[in-house]
């Protein structure tokens, strides 16, 4: 079990088990510490902050941003951001805005083809409007088997029911990131082939890289690490958990062990 877990999804965005929840199983685990990183979403980092005092679970500040640099999407981690960051507020408010029109989208093509989906019953359902929750719609009607078959056979880009979305710049989301006083990781580099862009990115104010992660193997892993210190970059890692069985992952499943962790917080600051 690794020290920390410092990438892990909640029901406000595209995870399954809400803060509390997660708080309790990471302290059940034995998991001391932990950062919720929410698509595009801070509350349930917030909600975390307040409830992780009870439960014995020290909380970093989190949130995962998906950004674009030309036609490749890169994910990235922030921590220790100002929560309450006005421009962090209206560019998260864009971007979940743009998803929610993308997915109504994709339920309406779905619609046409005879699928019981719509706008309506995505906003119905009082969860964050993005692709899993369609993914999730399309297992309980029985179109799919499982999530992973609902992205595969009619959510993914390959799909007649996609919707292009375009994201912001990975460089405006590390500006940004900066001005409100937190630190840019990229996140999984490896499984999103990104890796040659890290030199790109670090001249934007990229912090560090996430080494560890349930789908980047050891040897992925050893890489990273070894890129970062060429670089001076710091290392961060975690599950990807979202609490339902996708990404193959399970709370804890990868994150950083003591001395890592120590150093990541003096990267960062503290």
């Amino acid at each position: 079990m690794p020290y920390a877990d410092l990438h892990i999804h909640s029901t406000f965005s595209d995870g399954v088990r809400s803060p509390r929840q997660i708080l309790e199983q990471a302290r059940s685990l034995g998991l001391l510490h932990i950062a919720i990183t929410d698509h595009d979403m801070l509350d349930g980092s917030r909600l975390a902050l307040e409830l992780g005092g009870s439960y014995g679970v020290e909380v970093i500040p989190g949130v995962e941003i998906t950004t674009q640099t030309d036609d490749r999407t890169v994910h990235l981690l922030a921590y220790f951001i100002d929560l309450d960051d006005g421009g962090l507020a209206q560019f998260f408010a864009t971007a979940r805005k743009k998803r929610e029109d993308r997915t109504c989208a994709m339920a309406e093509r779905l619609a046409d083809d005879g699928y019981p989906m719509s706008p309506e019953r995505l906003r119905e359902s009082g969860q964050a409007i993005n692709r899993p929750l369609l993914g999730r719609m399309l297992v309980e009607c029985g179109a799919a088997a499982s999530v992973d078959d609902a992205f595969k056979r009619f959510l993914g880009s390959s799909s007649k029911y996609y919707v292009d979305y375009r994201s912001a710049s990975t460089a405006e989301a590390i500006h940004l990131v900066g001005e409100a006083g937190g630190f840019a990781f990229i996140a999984h580099p490896a499984l999103y082939h990104v890796v040659d862009l890290i030199p790109q990115f670090q001249r934007e104010g990229l912090a560090g890289l996430e080494a560890y992660h349930s789908l980047q193997s050891e040897d992925d892993s050893a890489l990273l690490v070894a890129r970062a210190e060429e670089l001076g970059l710091a290392v961060s890692g975690g599950s990807d958990w979202h609490g339902d069985g996708s990404h193959h992952a399970s709370l804890g499943s990868a994150g950083l062990d003591r001395a890592s962790f120590t150093q990541f917080l003096h990267a960062c600051g503290r």
